[in-house]
């Protein structure tokens, strides 16, 4: 996969291509549904499949106080379409040009840099100044055309509309395993691990304190069941995670901290990626530190039972 970081809008191609258009945070079952509509236009015509989308979310620029925390970082969002076999990621800065031109300037900037046949998008996708393209206008500009239109119908989980909005909210209940399954994957927070307070080691549970972007989404306080992998390593490593204030002594942020389940070594500086499966319990206080330390070893046994059993096996 090319990827082009498109500054100045000077990326053009010439061959005929197929190009979906959205924000894609996440990349959840929808994208995905996007995503494979793309493909069958290489499949059934050969077509270049191009993903045209935002280095950061719109909001940003829009409105910053109402810009959402990030399911997926943009190293992560480019790893995630690598794996997914399209042929270009073109990343467009969300600036004055996106943000007051019409829909038909918008069109027309396309037409000019590629040689459009096809494009995919979402159920509800708008476009333009205060979202004044719509499908209605696509289908009109696809008719006048001749280009091909894919408006790929809601993915929906429970009752509900697969998005972004919902997946976040799951998180942020700590809903993690309906999260995993709209995700098509275990939401994941990466980081460095670094020097902690100690206090895992001397309760005889050592933890990786980990060093993670404050753009991310936070799962909701509590303790997990999570999957782990050391950057340039294959194996996984199983985990018992915290997230939280650590309220039994009272710190002043939020942690991510992980018990690796039968694992002895040196971690500091290195890099951790922690998936998460299985909300265990809710962030509790406790008054005395031999009840804490029972708690988590009751919370080891309960996760060591549930990795004979989860889905992410």
């Amino acid at each position: 996969m090319r990827v082009i970081f498109n500054y100045d809008r000077y990326y053009r191609t010439s061959r005929s291509c197929a190009i979906a258009l959205g924000t894609f945070d996440g990349i959840h079952k929808g994208h995905r549904r996007l995503i494979a509509e793309l493909k069958k236009q290489k499949e059934r015509y050969g077509r270049q499949t191009i993903v045209y989308t935002f280095l950061t979310h719109p909001l940003q620029v829009l409105a910053p106080e109402k810009a959402p925390s990030h399911i997926m970082l943009l190293d992560e969002k480019i790893k995630e379409f690598s794996g997914l076999g399209i042929d270009v990621l073109v990343l467009n800065s969300f600036d004055d040009f996106f943000l007051h031109q019409t829909p038909r300037v918008f069109m027309d900037h396309l037409y000019e840099k590629y040689k459009v046949k096809a494009l995919v998008v979402g159920f509800n996708f708008r476009f333009g100044y205060k979202g004044m393209g719509d499908r209605s206008f696509l289908e009109t500009e696809a008719g006048e055309r001749g280009l091909d239109l894919i408006c790929v119908p809601p993915v929906r989980f429970e009752d509900q509309i697969v998005s972004s909005t919902l997946i976040r909210g799951f998180l942020s209940d700590g809903r993690v395993e309906e999260a995993a399954r709209m995700l098509s994957k275990p939401y994941s927070i990466g980081g460095k691990i670094i020097h902690g307070y100690g206090r895992g080691k001397n309760m005889g549970f050592p933890t990786a304190n980990l060093r993670f972007s404050n753009q991310k989404v936070i799962p909701k306080p509590g303790v997990y069941l999570t999957r782990c992998r050391l950057k340039g390593k294959q194996e996984l490593l199983w985990g018992v995670t915290s997230v939280g204030w650590n309220p039994t002594f009272l710190t002043n942020r939020i942690n991510i901290e992980t018990h690796l389940l039968d694992f002895d070594g040196d971690l500091y500086d290195r890099v951790l990626t922690i998936s998460f499966l299985v909300h265990l319990r809710d962030e509790m206080k406790f008054e005395k530190i031999s009840d804490l330390v029972d708690q988590i070893q009751q919370d080891v046994k309960n996760a060591k039972k549930l990795i004979y059993i989860s889905r992410w096996l």
